[in-house]
């Protein structure tokens, strides 16, 4: 299953924001220079993605600042904006910036599209061009073979197959309303206990051996993603860590980030112990409903969801891959 997007907590200078309304529009070049986004440019990407006519966050339990200087984060400068009177004597006013576009690996050998805006939708096609054209040599120097975005808006959907992507996925978000358990049958000698720092790189190595790159996370991910949990489970049986979950909080909710069950204990019954755990908690926490993502096509998951409860919402969000 794979991590959120639509439930990451934004709460700093940058506020999620996914709107835009199409109008028709030509490949011209709009804009200023690309350049990579600088310190300096914090505030002018904030008052972009607050005010941009299509704009997308995808962090995963970081923000866009952290990821300011890297040649994959870039921005398109607009005229600068000019103040009259004792303002102007005293204080620059930001750069104002046209559009902004970032791409990182955790881990690699795949990028996601975190951050993306352009201020005025008919100069989306040829500012998202100019940009993808300077960060994607900037990755491949990476060794990013794969570029991913997950559109939780449809202003990109448009122009993404003239850049290269491909819709290879969807993720569809299912709902528990309740707090009750299915029968099931734990392994025997199986352990549910509280995640520690130490188990991080057993996780991430379990990662690699279970996802496709584009849906791994990192050792440095699960241990930033611990700060905001609400609860982060491990399973340990015969010694060995098979298994986890993640689970972040919203308003009365509880929103299952993240289920892994190592290959070998697939089929043995963990997933379902660590579900079973991880709703246990949200009773305890006095939650009322659960939410988690899940791949369309990922049928064995859907079964064990549906087997404690879950439906399916029918909301679904595509998944656009590029080979870079």
């Amino acid at each position: 299953v794979m991590s959120n997007f639509d439930h990451v907590v934004y709460n700093s200078v940058m506020e999620f924001a996914n709107h835009w309304h199409p109008q028709e529009s030509s490949l011209e070049q709009p804009g200023g220079e690309v350049r990579i986004a600088r310190e300096s440019d914090a505030a002018g990407i904030s008052r972009l993605l607050r005010t941009a006519e299509g704009s997308h966050v995808h962090v995963d339990w970081r923000l866009p600042v952290d990821w300011l200087g890297l040649p994959s984060f870039v921005v398109v400068p607009g005229p600068r904006e000019e103040s009259g009177g004792l303002i102007s004597k005293f204080f620059s006013l930001p750069e104002r910036l046209t559009a902004c576009l970032a791409a990182t690996a955790d881990p690699l050998p795949a990028a996601w599209v975190r951050v993306a805006a352009v201020a005025r939708s008919e100069e989306t096609p040829g500012l998202l061009a100019r940009m993808l054209d300077m960060v994607e040599p900037a990755l491949r120097e990476t060794a990013v073979s794969q570029l991913g975005w997950l559109v939780g808006q449809s202003w990109p959907n448009r122009w993404l197959p003239q850049l290269g992507f491909e819709m290879s996925n969807q993720i569809e978000t299912y709902v528990k309303e309740s707090f009750d358990l299915p029968p099931f049958q734990s392994p025997p000698d199986l352990c549910i206990r509280p995640a520690r720092t130490s188990d991080f790189g057993q996780l991430a190595a379990m990662e690699t051996a279970v996802f496709e790159p584009l849906w791994r996370l990192s050792g440095e991910t699960l241990a930033i993603a611990q700060r905001d949990a609400l609860c982060f489970d491990v399973a340990e049986w015969n010694g060995r860590l098979v298994g986890y979950q993640l689970s972040s909080s919203g308003p009365y909710s509880a929103h299952l980030v993240r289920l892994t069950i190592a290959k070998e204990a697939q089929g043995h019954g963990v997933g379902s112990a660590l579900l079973a755990a991880a709703i246990r908690a949200y009773r305890r926490l006095g939650l009322r409903r659960v939410t988690l993502n899940t791949q369309v096509d990922n049928l064995t998951s859907q079964h064990l969801y549906q087997k404690f409860g879950f439906s399916a919402t029918g909301e679904k969000l595509p998944i656009w891959t590029k080979t870079i």
